[in-house]
Parts: structure tokens; C-alpha cells; sequence
């Protein structure tokens, strides 16, 4: 009798059996089929239906059960090879706009400054005092584009988390989102996300001024600096940005939430802090800040590289022209530093949406047993396709 324990390749004999036999040539060590569809016998063609299809669809976007840290991060990653034209095609899109009314909106505000530093160097023996009207107006300036700049980031990030929430749940359950849903997805909750994303921001924005303004009370009162006036200062500001970020976590589920649920604004948030109540908090908290430390990580890095690059050809532009074309190099390194800024976030605002995406259907899989829902949906869109 044979034994079963050889050497991987080795010719083992087999004992004499009918044509198409367990035995036979060429099926030692292959497994049993479970579906209907066997082996055509040696050298024939392999099964095909059903065990091929469940070969095909067994890696979805992430399992549907509770997920582990490597999962989530797992998912992040995945999207890009499950649906890599649709979620770079929506993000280069959505980002691209953002990032041609922020360049213009940065090189406005720079103009000022440039047309100071051209007079200086054409005139160095000149005045080098600055009327108040002109630095009141410089300040205001820079106020309005930082707003402009926020806003227009903030909206731009809701459209993408919009897009990609609905696209990588598709992905997870077997029922893939057509583009042109996602579209349609963007447009139909753009605007709610964008509330959502509004409303939090003016929150964030109380919660730092409040006890940053009591900090400040002590030195506008006594108007001497000393420790007793500036550590109330440090203290203010070190709660506000904890209240910041413990706002953060409260609601960073809540457009997922909106999304998935078809909720409103004010119910999305109300989602938003239903799910990460009590200890799912920490949990939360900790998975969400590392997905966006190395989101952060990497658009730093790649915007660096554009950065030093433009530092460099700006540095060069002045010494050619002896300091006379500071607007040019001005303009080159903006450009140059932006495009770098752009490139960086439309590719990896995928990786951080599908994470969020992931990290909502852990929190609901664990506390709400949605896994039994999704499941049902694979079920039913895995019986669709079988069908056709």
C-alpha cells in the first residue's frame, strides 16, 4: 500500500483501478470537489461554476465578522486594487477643483507680501515702515484665505468620504457599486455632508475657544506676563485641544453614518456619538488617529519631496536674476508646493475613507450585530450572480 507521506512532485504508484479512479494518473492528493461539477479525469479541464466563482469572490474588501486592527488597515489598502479607477478618478476630480481654488486663494493673499518684497529689493535705501491701514489689511487678508482654504478642504474631503463609503461597503458585501451610482451617491449626500462636516467644525471651534478664553482672562486683567498669567494660557490650550479631539472621535463615524443609514444631519451625529459611547470610545479613538498619523505620514512625505524641489528651483530663480524675479520664483514655488499637496491627498483620501468605512461596520458587527445584515446581502448577491 502506498503512503501518503512523500516528498512534494514524487511519483508515487498508485494501486490498479477503472478508468477515471481515485487512483489514477495525475489525481494523487487532489482534493474532492464539493459542488457537483468533478474532474474530467486526468488531464482534463478544471471545475468550473461554483467552486471557481467562490474562488474568485472569497477576498472581499473585509470579512463580515468583528475586525481586527490588520483588517481595517487591510481594507484601507485594499480598495486600491478592488476599484482602483473609481476611487483615484473621483478623488483626482473632487481634490483637483479644491486644489485650483486654493492656489488662487493662497496667491492672492500672497500678493502683498511679494509686492513689499519686490519694492525692498528695488529700493533697499527705502522706508521699511509699514502703515497701519496696510498691516490691518494684510492680516484681514490672511484670515479670509485661511477660511477660504479650510472650507474648501473641509468640502472637498465630505464629497470623497461620501463617494468612497458607499463604494467600499459594495465592495465588502459582493454587490460592487457602479461608478456612475457613486456619482449619483456623491451628489444625492454631498450637501448633508456637508452640513455634517459645517456643524462639527463650529462645535470644534467652541469647545477650543471657551477654555482658551478663560486662559486668557488672568493677563488681559492683571496686564503683567508672569507664571500666573501664562500658565492659565497653556492650560486653556491644552484642554481645548483635548475637547477638539475627544469631539473628533465622538463623530468621525458620523458621515459613514449618514451614508449608510440615510440619516439626517443632526441624526448622523446623534449616530455618530450612539456608537462610540462608553469604552467603544477608546477603541475608536485609537484605530481612527492611527489611520490619520499615517495618512499624515505619507501626504507629508510626498508634498515634501514637491517641497524641496520648489525651495530649490525658487533659490535658484533668484540668483539667476540677481533677486529681481521674486514674483516668478514666488509663483513657481506655490505652484509647485500645491501640485505636491495635490498629488499627495487625492491619492491617499482613498486609503483614509475606506478605513473609516471599515472601522463603522467593526463598531456596528460588534455592537449591533450588523454582520448578520451584511451576510444576508453577500448571501443574496451571491445567489443573484449564481443565477445569471
Amino acid at each position: 500500500m502506498s503512503s501518503p507521506w512523500t516528498a512534494p512532485g514524487a511519483e508515487v504508484p498508485s494501486e490498479p483501478t477503472g478508468p477515471g479512479g481515485s487512483g489514477g494518473p495525475g489525481s494523487w492528493g487532489r482534493p474532492a470537489p464539493s459542488a457537483p461539477d468533478g474532474p474530467a479525469g486526468p488531464g482534463g479541464p478544471a471545475p468550473t461554476g461554483a467552486p471557481q466563482r467562490e474562488l474568485v469572490q472569497s477576498v472581499p474588501l473585509f470579512p463580515l465578522r468583528p475586525l481586527g486592527l490588520g483588517e481595517i488597515l487591510g481594507a484601507a489598502v485594499r480598495i486600491y486594487r478592488l476599484r482602483t479607477r473609481a476611487v483615484l478618478g473621483v478623488s483626482a476630480a473632487v481634490y483637483g477643483v479644491a486644489f485650483v481654488l486654493i492656489t488662487l486663494s493662497t496667491g492672492a493673499g500672497m500678493m502683498p507680501m511679494i509686492g513689499d518684497m519686490q519694492a525692498a529689493m528695488q529700493d533697499p535705501t527705502g522706508s521699511s515702515e509699514v502703515p497701519f491701514t496696510g498691516t490691518v489689511g494684510d492680516i484681514v487678508l490672511t484670515v479670509v484665505t485661511s477660511v477660504i482654504t479650510g472650507l474648501v478642504t473641509m468640502i472637498a474631503a465630505s464629497l470623497v468620504t461620501v463617494a468612497l463609503t458607499r463604494l467600499a461597503l459594495g465592495e465588502a458585501t459582493g454587490t460592487p457599486l457602479p461608478t456612475s451610482e457613486m456619482w449619483a451617491t456623491m451628489r444625492r449626500r454631498g450637501l448633508p455632508a456637508l452640513g455634517v462636516s459645517l456643524l462639527i467644525a463650529l462645535m470644534s471651534t467652541i469647545l477650543f475657544t471657551v477654555p482658551f478664553a478663560l486662559g486668557l482672562a488672568p493677563i488681559l486683567i492683571v496686564q503683567e506676563p508672569g507664571w500666573l498669567t501664562i500658565l492659565p494660557i497653556l492650560l486653556g490650550t491644552v484642554v481645548g485641544l483635548l475637547a477638539m479631539l475627544w469631539l473628533w472621535a465622538r463623530t468621525v463615524l458620523a458621515i459613514p453614518a449618514l451614508v449608510l443609514e440615510e440619516t439626517g444631519v443632526l441624526g448622523a451625529i446623534r449616530r455618530g456619538f450612539a456608537l462610540t459611547r462608553g469604552r467603544r470610545l477608546w477603541r475608536v479613538l485609537g484605530i481612527a488617529v492611527l489611520l490619520y498619523v499615517l495618512y499624515m505620514v505619507v501626504t507629508y512625505t510626498v508634498s515634501g519631496v514637491f517641497g524641496m524641489v520648489a525651495g530649490i528651483a525658487y533659490f535658484a530663480i533668484l540668483l539667476v536674476s540677481a533677486g529681481e524675479a521674486v514674483v516668478l520664483g514666488v509663483a513657481l514655488l506655490t505652484i509647485l508646493s500645491m501640485l505636491g499637496t495635490y498629488l499627495a491627498t487625492f491619492l491617499l483620501a482613498p486609503f483614509l475613507s475606506a478605513g473609516y468605512t471599515a472601522l463603522y461596520a467593526d463598531v456596528r458587527m460588534r455592537d449591533e450585530a450588523w454582520d448578520v445584515e451584511l451576510t444576508r446581502r453577500a448571501r443574496d448577491a451571491w445567489a443573484a450572480d449564481g443565477a445569471r
